[in-house]
């Protein structure tokens, strides 16, 4: 069974948006037809249709683009309904508090055990059957799209589906702080306290970005305490381990050291087969053991972008009305080899270009707009830098030329601008690390 273009798409989006609007305005939409350069999408009402066209259409093209390396027009048709209420029950619904911020489809189920993660599997698997009792705190650590979030969310997941009773939360460091700075502004930070020492299950991704970010470190120093002592259950992720976070507080790295250290490695060949056999069952599609082998051996070793290149494949049999099913090595090789992840695939303007867009969620053209708005500019500024740290044979003026800027004094600026900033600011300086790290692989 072949599948379609638009569920490919919310594949790619699903991590992109919170589980509650995902589950409000995607899950019962359908692909209608895909005719010509047209995807048309059935959404259950006009309101739906008009709301998914305001608010996602944009980021949804810019997906179908990433997937197909076509554009696509996305139109969306919903049926009129007598009820007048539906739009203000929507609206209740989209504004509803989420209870745990959780993805239902990390599960335990749907994430392969590897020589690379078999240590940190059983961990978090010990975890969700006795939260609080074994491995306090338990620190995942590990490259990106190595599968951290999945073992952390996993966990919750286990945890909330088994054990209604317990208070779980799962956040990332960047949302944590930006509600203490909320709560500060709003003079209402006995809730914010309230409200996370309260929890049964904590889950903060991503921990490293409170680095250097005092006033947060200090909030969840005291948060950290009276859940460790209260016997409550904290998980946390990173890209390192705790001792290798520059700008952590000692007693932060000593009582993240408190529990256990669990790292994911990088998937052996063997391992990124499973992982590539999984998703074509996920799919529905049964590609020949050839192409599967070749895809493993061709990728890189982020499981990522592994599972995304078969994503891309799928999306270009969508779009192209071929049957996966019926695909051949050589065809692979001849007319999908340019959308494979290839090893020592070569660093360019456009994979820089490309890498910032996507970690930033913007398209990757949007980033070349003769713009202003910070969340365009900015990222375009990181990218100027990254190529002149990336490509020096290539001149200033091409870099201008390339992102539509007249001179080369505008990546002058890009990049000195962006060394002041990653002398000031420690979450940039892990961002950019982060960047760089994808650009490589």
């Amino acid at each position: 069974m072949k599948t379609k273009l638009w569920d490919l798409i919310l594949e790619e989006i699903d991590d992109q948006v919170d589980p509650q609007t995902f589950t409000t305005w995607f899950d019962k939409t359908k692909q209608f037809s895909l005719v010509d350069h047209t995807l048309t999408i059935k959404a259950p009402t006009k309101f739906f249709a008009d709301w998914l066209e305001q608010h996602y259409q944009s980021l949804l093209e810019e997906t179908a683009y990433n997937l197909t390396e076509k554009n696509i027009n996305i139109e969306f048709i919903g049926a009129p309904r007598n009820d007048h209420d539906s739009s203000e029950k929507l609206k209740k619904d989209l504004q509803a508090p989420q209870t745990t911020g959780l993805n239902p489809r990390y599960s335990f189920d749907r994430f392969i055990v590897g020589n690379n993660s078999h240590f940190a599997y059983s961990a978090a698997h010990a975890v969700s059957n006795k939260p609080g009792k074994i491995y306090n705190p338990l620190f995942i650590y590990g490259g990106v799209g190595l599968g951290k979030t999945h073992l952390m969310q996993a966990i919750g997941n286990h945890i909330f589906n088994n054990t209604r009773r317990k208070k779980l939360s799962y956040i990332s460091s960047e949302d944590f702080t930006n509600q203490m700075i909320a709560s500060i502004h709003n003079n209402n930070t006995i809730n914010f306290r309230k409200k996370f020492r309260n929890y049964d299950v904590l889950m903060i991704d991503d921990i490293q970005f409170l680095a250097g970010k005092e006033g947060s470190q200090e909030e969840f120093f005291h948060t950290f305490n009276t859940l460790y002592n209260a016997k409550k259950q904290i998980i946390l992720t990173s890209d390192r381990p705790p001792k290798e976070i520059q700008k952590l507080q000692d007693r932060l790295v000593s009582r993240f050291e408190w529990g256990l250290l669990a790292d994911l490695k990088k998937p052996n060949y063997e391992t990124k087969v499973a992982i590539l056999l999984q998703k074509c069952n996920e799919e529905n599609v049964s590609l020949d053991n050839d192409i599967i082998e070749f895809i493993a051996d061709n990728c890189q070793d982020n499981i990522r972008q592994l599972e995304g290149s078969l994503i891309k494949i799928l999306a270009f049999t969508s779009y192209k009305n071929i049957d996966p099913d019926n695909l051949t090595l050589d065809e692979i090789k001849d007319k999908l080899g340019d959308i494979l992840i290839h090893k020592n695939k070569p660093i360019t303007l456009e994979s820089i270009q490309e890498t910032v867009a996507s970690y930033f969620k913007i398209g990757k053209n949007q980033i070349k707009e003769n713009t202003r708005k910070k969340e365009i500019a900015f990222p375009r500024q990181i990218a100027m830098y990254l190529s002149t740290q990336f490509l020096s044979d290539i001149s200033l003026k091409e870099i201008a030329n390339h992102y539509n800027k007249k001179d080369h004094s505008t990546i002058i600026y890009a990049k000195k601008n962006i060394i002041k900033k990653m002398n000031k600011d420690e979450n940039l300086k892990n961002q950019i690390h982060e960047i760089t790290k994808d650009i490589q692989n």
